[in-house]
């Protein structure tokens, strides 16, 4: 049985696949890291040949979208440790072996890697996300939910399987980040961040500023603000 599981959400990727996954690979080798990769695939493109090419396993989720793709992946995921991220070039995987030290030290179930104490570099992030969007959304959270967290919508993230195993997974599916982050918090789990650097995406992106903003103005609206009966939780971000 693996000791982390990898898990990446794809849709015609086939521009930056191969990178991706070979630096998991060799983060693998060289960290002594017992890890499988589990590609969660909707292409029409060479992205799932290019993954199985390099002996990964690739599935195919029941429904489309970026949360199921990974909320399906996940489900299919054997390792006690699970990192998800992208495979656009956005995350470097090179960053694995710090994303489960606190897991491993059993110091947190929840390791979000944060691009605002780290490094993002220029044209990886339209501005409007970076200067009003994120912090915006990330305060609203933080500030419901008890939070302290900088980077709410980081799509790099490890957590414990056990954890993982507590979250209802038809919430998820809707909005992967946020629900995430709002479960966690109300589960207790401890929750930390490390510093990451964010790199301009491959290939072209699949939600425009707009429509992924308002989805996370949605969320924080309909399912945390107006929520009823919902009580304010404080965590502490190791």
């Amino acid at each position: 049985m693996p000791t982390v599981s990898v898990v990446i959400p794809t849709m015609n990727e086939e521009g930056g696949i191969r990178e991706c996954l070979t630096k998991i690979l060799d983060v693998f080798d060289k960290s002594g890291i017992k890890g499988e990769i589990v590609v969660s695939d909707n292409s029409s493109d060479r992205t799932p040949q290019i993954a199985r090419a390099l002996g990964v396993r690739v599935i195919t989720p029941d429904k489309l979208g970026y949360s199921n793709a990974l909320v399906y992946g996940i489900s299919q995921a054997q390792g006690q440790y699970v990192v998800i991220g992208d495979a656009d070039g956005t995350y470097d995987f090179r960053i694995i072996p710090q994303l489960i030290e606190p897991l491993v030290k059993n110091e947190a179930e929840l390791v979000i890697g944060s691009r605002f104490k780290g490094e993002i570099k220029k044209g990886a992030m339209p501005w409007l996300h970076r200067y009003i969007g994120n912090p915006l959304l990330t305060w609203g959270l933080n500030r419901k939910l008890g939070t302290r967290v900088s980077d709410a919508h980081s799509g790099a993230r490890a957590f414990t399987k056990e954890a993982w195993d507590k979250m209802d997974l038809r919430l998820i599916a809707e909005d992967f980040c946020s629900e995430m982050l709002k479960q966690m918090a109300r589960n207790r789990a401890r929750i930390a961040e490390i510093p990451i650097t964010y790199y301009p995406r491959q290939g072209k992106m699949k939600a425009g500023t707009f429509v992924h903003g308002w989805r996370c103005f949605r969320f924080l609206l309909l399912r945390v603000i107006l929520e009823r009966n919902s009580t304010r939780l404080t965590r502490e971000v190791v």
